[in-house]
């Protein structure tokens, strides 16, 4: 009986954490999930959107894209970074920000 205890606890910190990724608040959903079942917190997570910074958009090496750390290109509009000195999709270069 102890066992099935450690795992179901386990299971919930798993939602938490899961939920944390998501921006969400990891404690809330370890109680829900909790309470009701592992299982059902951890539905209830995968069909929530990302939230906070969790939901911005990323670059490819992971950071969040914000206006204090990416520009847009002055030739072809894409996202580079603010400290770019050549856009990388078209080769122009950047002005210094």
């Amino acid at each position: 009986m102890m066992e099935y205890l450690i795992v179901w606890i386990a299971l919930c910190c798993a939602v938490g954490y899961w939920a944390h990724t998501k921006g969400r608040f990891a404690f809330g959903w370890g109680m829900v999930s909790l309470m009701l079942s592992p299982l059902v917190g951890g539905l209830i997570v995968a069909l929530l959107p990302k939230a906070g910074k969790a939901a911005l958009p990323r670059d490819e090496s992971g950071q969040p894209i914000t206006s204090e750390t990416h520009v847009r290109c002055p030739e072809c509009r894409e996202v580079v970074r603010r400290d770019a000195r050549k856009c990388k999709h078209c080769g122009s270069a950047l002005n210094p920000q």
